[in-house]
């Protein structure tokens, strides 16, 4: 069994060099598993043959919790905003505004600039590349892009990579990642690598939350298959035949079958009962041979609390994502009119959408340009702000009182709103005397219809002059 582990080992690391030829750096992990090692029940072995044993007897993998409704509804409620949201490339200007970059190879543009919104690769959407690799970090703990670049070294693509064939390594005192594509092992540097991950142990390979959330996926699959059983037994809760008399050994081998399954043989009674039940059968009138009587044995689902425990489920796995239950179309105890709704949205995109773009943001700028690019002010940026300010009347009246006491200019607000600035002539302040500029307000000299005030000397009136005057003959 060692020898059988060490060669699986060596099959799944690829073509390595020997341990007595490679120096191990001085680190506490060499190979970064974040779900468990080859012999824990949550590793990455585990997982591939069918998920490690849960309570209920349930196996769990990133693949088969998407069969769970609400795993599949937190996943989509999560990763759309990130595909929906607008990602443009900026450059920022000298005076601290700010250009969209456009696509070329001039001065002031990048061959990667109209792309990235729209197009990232020539097979997928940038809906799609994003959304895909959202998917990949709700589910696995991790998602991955590979960068391509150009003879200079600029970004000019981004490609998904499958989570559970990728992963960091760390060896020889580098840091790389190793992927699978097609089935040949590929070694890609970490600057041209995009990671897209939440919590972490170590810092370099994120948790999966399927993985660490097992047990409450589990519960929710048993459910979901307990209700199909339910029902494919007519309703009907599980128990036993009661006979009259004493089973034969011939007839206890009818039951169990004539090779021990647990299937009854046509000759058996009990084949009978079985031909009866089933979707198929229901509503039909059963029969039961030599005075057989049914008993139930089992707790039926309403004593049980069935749709309570799965309502309760619903909540548990929200929890897991940070979705609250408004938007999962769960309405147990949850404001489902009003102004409730408005700030529910606006905190489920600060507290869990919010997090992952400032993931997003911080791995693209930093890996997705070049040291001269980033130097030249290059960056690139989700656009939140309408979705964050609530609705449009709201953002109006916030932004006339704002203005009208010169808190804001016009160039701040149309920048809040992620629109172009209108020039200098936007950079100024207003206040309310008939909206002049602050520093006009100020200035004694300014008169607002335009004549020259009058000077501050100590002039004689003009009425007064004219009572010095000699009276005419």
């Amino acid at each position: 069994m060692g020898r059988f582990r060490q060669a699986l080992a060596r099959m799944i690391a690829g073509n390595e060099m020997p341990a007595a030829d490679r120096v191990e750096p001085d680190v506490s992990a060499v190979h970064y598993e974040g779900a468990g090692n080859f012999q824990s029940p949550d590793g990455w072995f585990v997982r591939a043959i069918g998920g490690g044993k849960t309570a209920t007897g349930v196996a769990v993998t990133e693949y088969n919790a998407l069969r769970l409704p609400v795993v599949y509804a937190c996943i989509n409620r999560i990763s759309n905003p990130l595909a929906w949201f607008p990602l443009k490339m900026y450059r920022r200007r000298d005076d601290g505004s700010r250009t969209e970059v456009k696509g070329g190879t001039g001065r002031g543009e990048h061959p990667f600039g109209s792309r990235l919104g729209t197009r990232p690769n020539d097979l997928m959407s940038s809906r799609t590349v994003r959304k895909t690799t959202q998917s990949h970090a709700l589910l696995w703990g991790n998602g991955y892009q590979e960068i391509e670049r150009n003879g200079r070294g600029q970004a000019v693509g981004l490609y998904p990579l499958l989570p559970d064939r990728t992963r960091p390594v760390r060896e020889n005192g580098e840091h790389f990642f190793r992927t699978r594509i097609d089935g040949r092992e590929h070694r890609l540097a970490p600057e041209n690598v995009i990671h897209i991950m939440d919590q972490s142990q170590d810092g370099y390979m994120g948790v999966s939350q399927i993985a660490m959330a097992r047990e409450a996926v589990s519960l929710g699959l048993a459910m979901e298959e307990f209700g199909g059983k339910f029902f494919a037994n007519e309703a009907k809760s599980g128990g036993f035949l009661l006979h009259p008399g004493k089973l034969s050994p011939t007839a206890r081998s009818n039951i169990r079958g004539p090779g021990g399954e647990p299937k009854a043989a046509p000759e058996n009674p009990a084949s009978a009962i079985q031909s009866q039940s089933g979707l198929e059968n229901a509503h039909r009138v059963k029969v039961l041979e030599e005075g057989m009587k049914f008993v139930s044995t089992t707790i039926p689902p309403e004593d049980a609390q069935f749709l309570g425990s799965r309502e309760f489920q619903i909540a548990e796995i929200a929890r897991i994502f940070d979705v609250p239950l408004i938007l999962l179309q769960s309405h147990e105890k949850t404001t489902s009119w009003g102004s409730g709704i408005e700030q529910l949205m606006i905190g489920f995109i600060r507290n869990t959408v919010g997090p992952w773009v400032d993931a997003w943001e911080q791995e693209l700028n930093w890996k997705l340009f070049t040291e001269e690019e980033r130097a030249e002010g290059y960056y690139v940026k989700f656009n939140m702000n309408a979705i964050l300010r609530g609705d449009m009347k709201t953002r109006a009246e916030f932004y006339q009182k704002i203005f009208g006491v010169g808190g804001f200019s016009t160039n701040m607000i149309l920048a809040l709103e992620d629109e172009d600035g209108i020039g200098p002539i936007g950079d100024h302040h207003f206040v309310p005397a008939n909206f002049v500029t602050l520093d006009r307000a100020t200035d004694p000299n300014y008169s607002p219809g335009g004549a020259p005030a009058p000077a501050n000397d100590d002039a004689a009136p003009a009425d007064t002059a004219d009572e010095e005057k000699e009276p005419a003959a």
